[in-house]
């Protein structure tokens, strides 16, 4: 049903219907508009507006309804027309079909007429070219005549003209329904002298373009004539190349491109020139390299000054040969430098290929006022991984040697310690030896060279530096070590030992503070932000401490001849005993030896030599604090221990006067000394003087707030030199003074924790 519904006609206009609900609707709308009494006054006014509106709408359906009329009439017509037409097209096409009826037969008729036609047109062409034939082996002659006369325009219009006859006469046998190979082989063979003119025309152009630099200097006009034989070829190319598009035939030859071929006998030009301004190599002359680019570089120069001037008047412009030269050198540069790579490049050879490639876009050669050329649009001219490579390779080389120079300098340096006379002194009288200017000169020679590359090189090579020092700063603490181990075997030799320990130690501190100055030199920017400088700054930092610990062993070394001096002469030995308190011997030995090797001291650089005195003055107090703690003597009488705490006091002050001056005669820019260490004496001497010994406790306390590293052990050694106490009354004071000794106690470090119990 709903299929029936669908698809039957659509119903009738019901007039009647539309016209009862339009009454309805009338109806309904003027109820709306009388609502109220005083409406009614209104009545006519709203019977008027609905007369106007009605007339407008009956007068727009008029118009529609005309202007509907009016496109059916219009369509009627044309349909009328269009079926005029149809019949007339009807009727010339069954005249047209009559007609092709009654000349079908004709084919067949004019068949003969047909063949005759074409062996006309063949007679026609061969009558044309007829001359060329029958002249061909004449106009060769002639045209090889030309070509070695250097009349190439001339020779290259009768080759055209030879190679036409031949093109024409191929393809009217290529259009033959039925080809005989015998024929084309017969017209290639009688032709075949055009391939060779053709090729000897070639090379008369390729030479002419080979020396186009050289040429346009003096005869311009022959490479505009090579340009024109090859401008023409192109054309020639192009027009054979569209028929073959269409036919499918293309001489033989053909296209031969002659405008290409024109770039590549340039671009091998360039190569050659290139190549062969390479006079010698590495067996003949070590700086071949450095010849051999810088004369590259003053030959591009000159070239591209030419081409830039010289032939763009000359060259068609779609050749775009300035462009197309500094590409064609670009590449030749690469392909070059690539083949030096890999034939290897030794030491500096590498460095000077770098540095040429880190001039190339700079005003020495393309940014040169006369050329300023931008080659980016070109590529690198090696590429990154190719610079990696060598500056690894370089880096390692550099590696090698320093760790030879290094060895050797060390080597050579360790015989001058043995020498039977003083090391060099500076203007200021401290001694050293050669080999930190070994050193340094070593790495200042790499770093100019490696600044000829770029900065980044220079960051390298001296990480390089500081790596191999950090190694070669254990060769050097070790061969010290070894100098002191074979001088302990037998003290006479070597004969000058504590002179070159003294140099020694003073190299650690120009090792030092030459790694503070390259810091500064090559750092600068990163030691501004410390941030960015931390990873930088602890390499060069822990250098400086790894050699400032060398010269600190080479201090102790140093202060180890004095203490071995003394002790073979046992003055630390006689103190606290019955012969010290007899005579002040041993301590005027102390001060007599220490101003003996003070004369050499003053060789060392104010640091160490704060040191050693420090050191000095330490070691001293200790021996003497030892003696005093270790019960060697103990006093009867009251009058022998104030006599004693005399001596202490007055050996206090010897010692500390002394050790005072040498201190004074250090510079102001040397690390401050620490306070006069003997003043511990005169207040030990002091517990040793006192007679009340009910006081002892309020002494015993100031000393140990003074010293607080002072064990209780010690104080009760102190306490038995009195002579006055017995242990048990010591350790019972001490107890009562500190309290009961903790093991577990920590101490503050001191001079009394430096002191075996």
């Amino acid at each position: 049903m709903a299929t029936e519904s669908t698809l039957s006609p659509p119903a009738p206009l019901d007039l009647g219907r539309m016209e009862m609900e339009a009454k309805e609707t009338a109806k309904k709308h003027i109820a709306n508009l009388l609502q109220r009494p005083e409406q009614l006054e209104r009545v006519d006014q709203y019977k008027r507006r609905i007369s106007r509106k009605k007339a407008s709408v009956d007068t727009m359906l008029k118009t529609a309804v005309q202007s509907q009329l009016d496109g059916v009439r219009t369509g009627l017509n044309q349909l009328q027309s269009a079926l005029q037409d149809v019949y007339e097209i009807k009727q010339r096409l069954g005249e047209v079909d009559d007609a092709y009826k009654s000349i079908s037969p004709l084919h067949t008729k004019l068949m003969d007429l047909k063949k005759e036609n074409t062996r006309y047109c063949q007679l026609a062409s061969a009558m044309e070219n007829l001359k060329h034939i029958f002249t061909a082996p004449e106009i060769v002659r002639k045209t090889e005549e030309l070509i070695s006369e250097g009349k190439l325009l001339q020779a290259h219009k009768h080759l055209s003209d030879l190679e036409q006859s031949r093109d024409d006469l191929m393809f009217e046998l290529y259009k033959q329904p039925q080809q005989s190979p015998t024929d084309n082989n017969t017209l290639e063979k009688y032709f075949r002298d055009v391939i060779n003119l053709s090729e000897q025309l070639g090379k008369q152009l390729w030479v002419i373009i080979q020396r186009t630099l050289m040429s346009v200097r003096r005869e311009p006009t022959l490479i505009v004539t090579a340009l024109r034989i090859i401008e023409r070829e192109e054309r020639t190319d192009e027009f054979y190349l569209k028929r073959k598009a269409q036919t499918g035939f293309i001489p033989p030859g053909r296209p031969k491109k002659w405008r290409e071929k024109c770039f590549s006998i340039l671009e091998e030009s360039i190569c050659s020139r290139i190549e062969g301004n390479q006079f010698e190599d590495r067996s003949i002359n070590k700086m071949w390299l450095v010849r051999h680019l810088e004369v590259t570089r003053q030959l591009m120069l000159e070239d591209l000054k030419v081409v830039k001037q010289m032939l763009p008047p000359i060259f068609p412009p779609q050749y775009n040969i300035v462009k197309k030269y500094v590409q064609m050198y670009h590449r030749a540069l690469a392909s070059h430098f690539q083949e030096m790579i890999q034939q290897g490049l030794e030491g500096n050879e590498i460095v000077t290929l770098l540095q040429w490639v880190g001039i190339y876009n700079s005003p020495e050669l393309m940014r040169h006022p006369a050329l300023d050329f931008d080659t980016k649009e070109y590529g690198p001219l090696l590429e990154n991984s190719a610079i990696d490579e060598l500056q690894n390779q370089y880096l390692k080389t550099m590696k090698l040697n320093i760790m030879e120079w290094t060895k050797n300098s060390l080597t050579q340096d360790q015989k001058d310690w043995y020498k039977e006379e003083h090391p060099d002194a500076d203007g200021d009288g401290y001694y050293s030896t050669s080999l930190p200017v070994i050193i340094f000169q070593m790495m200042e020679q790499n770093l100019q060279v490696a600044q000829m590359i770029g900065e980044d090189m220079v960051k390298k090579v001296i990480e390089l530096f500081t790596d191999e020092l950090s190694h070669y700063a254990k060769e050097y603490k070790g061969a010290i070590q070894s100098y002191r181990d074979r001088h302990l075997q037998d003290r006479s030799e070597p004969k000058f030992y504590l002179h070159y320990m003294i140099a020694n130690t003073n190299n650690c501190i120009s090792f030092g503070e030459y790694m503070t100055q390259l810091r500064k030199r090559y750092f600068k920017e990163e030691l501004d932000n410390k941030d960015e400088f931390c990873i930088r700054k602890d390499r060069f930092q822990t250098l400086t401490d790894e050699f400032n610990r060398i010269g600190s062993f080479g201090a102790n070394c140093i202060l180890e001849e004095v203490f071995i001096d003394l002790k073979n002469i046992k003055c630390f030995e006689e103190l606290m005993t019955k012969q010290w308190q007899q005579s002040s011997h041993p301590v005027e030995v102390i001060c007599a030896t220490w101003n003996d090797y003070s004369v050499d001291f003053v060789h060392l650089k104010p640091v160490f030599h704060t040191i050693v005195v420090e050191e000095g003055q330490r070691k001293v107090l200790q021996e003497y604090l030892k003696a005093l703690l270790s019960k060697k003597l103990s006093f009867k009488t009251y009058e022998e221990r104030k006599i004693a705490a005399e001596k202490i006091c007055k050996e206090s002050e010897q010692m500390g006067a002394l050790f005072h001056k040498y201190t004074n005669k250090t510079e102001p820019m040397q690390l401050p000394i620490t306070e006069d260490m003997f003043q511990v004496l005169p207040m030990l001497a002091e517990v040793l003087r006192l007679r009340d010994s009910s006081m002892m406790s309020l002494e015993l306390t100031g000393l140990v707030t003074k010293y607080p590293d002072m064990r209780p052990e010690q104080l009760v050694n102190l306490l038995m030199c009195r002579g006055d106490l017995s242990r048990a009354d010591a350790r019972q004071i001490v107890s009562d003074t500190i309290g009961e000794d903790d093991p577990q106690k920590k101490r503050p470090l001191g001079i009394f924790t430096e002191i075996p119990s």
